[in-house]
């Protein structure tokens, strides 16, 4: 198989593998156990968190381990609405779902709730932006930094120049980030941003929530006083072990690896191109601000879920846009956000690459799609 659906998840690196059973055979015990085969297992959870944190910037008690991104954001959603009940949650119209259908359920619950507009390229709209926290008092902004459909990577710098004068916190979905771009998180000076192990060539089943206050949050999870009292749960090490592994491995291989995806994206456009395809990149240009490994592509007067399914008919896997809206065929909020034009938007598709491909299999891909385009 040709896999190019790296932005839905990335299989374990074989570092990561090792690391994980490693700590499975090592370190079987309760790292909250008082024993010495506690106290191991603890110094080896401290020692993985440490580096965790060093490769995103931060230190590693304001670096909180749930059960995924999705849980993470969540953490920092409803954690933040139920320590501050009368604030205003804002995000966009491109928002990952764990964002919005958080949002979603505040608003249910009579949660001030605005979502507010992009433009053409999945950019927060900065008037929209303006307008809202001149009429809401208490806010948090909920923004997802490198958008997983389109690549779209936010001004922040832009952003908080904005929120500066107000009452506002910030939280970014960074899911998509560390494995493309360094994350200096003290720098960027947020207050809470989500991450995802398998997003990276970690394992499933493992998210982190950098958190700048820890009072500033509610736990979702109550329990043991597990990650300063903010997620309850026996700490997951294997899994926390092989993000160290994964981590460390992308940020050293991170300017390698990348110039070659930018390479095999230009590559795979060029195919198209000679290929004489009708096709349109949805939202930034290759070369502008954005991560470059995720290339959402529409083709005119086309239906995504056919070309999907024949591209796998052919060993070829893609998707129509987020893996968590797989059991929907309906087009992409965040395409139809953006405003992509409808004889594009019901027939693209994304692919999202990594440094693994060669141009031979993106050859074929092309050569793949001129036949089916036929």
């Amino acid at each position: 198989m040709i896999y190019l659906d790296y932005a839905a998840t990335t299989p374990l690196s074989s570092r990561a593998e090792k690391a994980l059973n490693h700590a499975l055979r090592q370190y079987p015990w309760n790292p909250s156990s008082m024993h010495s085969g506690g106290i191991q297992a603890k110094k080896r959870y401290n020692e993985a968190k440490d580096t965790i944190a060093a490769c995103l910037g931060t230190t590693k008690n304001r670096l909180v381990f749930t059960g995924s991104g999705s849980e993470a954001s969540n953490l920092a959603i409803k954690g933040f609405h139920m320590k501050h009940p009368q604030a205003t949650i804002l995000t966009s119209a491109v928002e990952h779902h764990a964002t919005l259908n958080t949002a979603k359920h505040l608003e249910d619950l009579g949660v001030r709730v605005e979502v507010l507009p992009v433009d053409s390229e999945g950019r927060l709209d900065p008037d929209a932006l303006k307008h809202a926290l001149k009429t809401h008092d208490n806010v948090l902004l909920s923004l997802i930094y490198a958008n997983n459909e389109t690549g779209t990577i936010q001004d922040i710098h832009e952003i908080q120049k904005i929120l500066k004068p107000h009452r506002a916190s910030l939280h970014l979905d960074m899911v998509q980030a560390p494995l493309h771009r360094k994350v200096r998180l003290e720098e960027m000076n947020v207050d809470y941003a989500s991450f995802s192990a398998h997003k990276c060539f970690g394992p499933k089943g493992l998210g982190a929530l950098y958190v700048k206050d820890k009072d500033t949050l509610t736990p979702l999870v109550h329990g043991g006083g597990h990650e300063y009292g903010l997620r309850a749960g026996t700490e997951n090490l294997p899994q926390i072990a092989a993000f160290e592994a994964a981590l460390k491995e992308a940020e050293h291989e991170m300017d390698t690896r990348e110039a070659r995806i930018a390479d095999l994206s230009g590559h795979f456009l060029s195919a198209l191109d000679k290929a004489s395809i009708p096709y349109k990149v949805n939202g930034p240009s290759l070369n502008g601000r954005r991560l470059r490994n995720i290339l959402n592509i529409g083709f005119k007067g086309q239906r995504s879920e056919h070309l999907l399914l024949r591209l796998d008919k052919a060993g070829i896997a893609v998707s129509m846009g987020s893996a968590c809206d797989s059991d929907t065929i309906e087009a992409s909020h965040v395409l139809s956000a953006i405003g992509v034009d409808e004889a594009f938007l019901n027939g693209s598709l994304r692919f999202s690459l990594s440094h693994r491909e060669k141009k031979e299999d993106l050859d074929y891909v092309a050569s793949v799609l001129t036949d089916i385009l036929k």
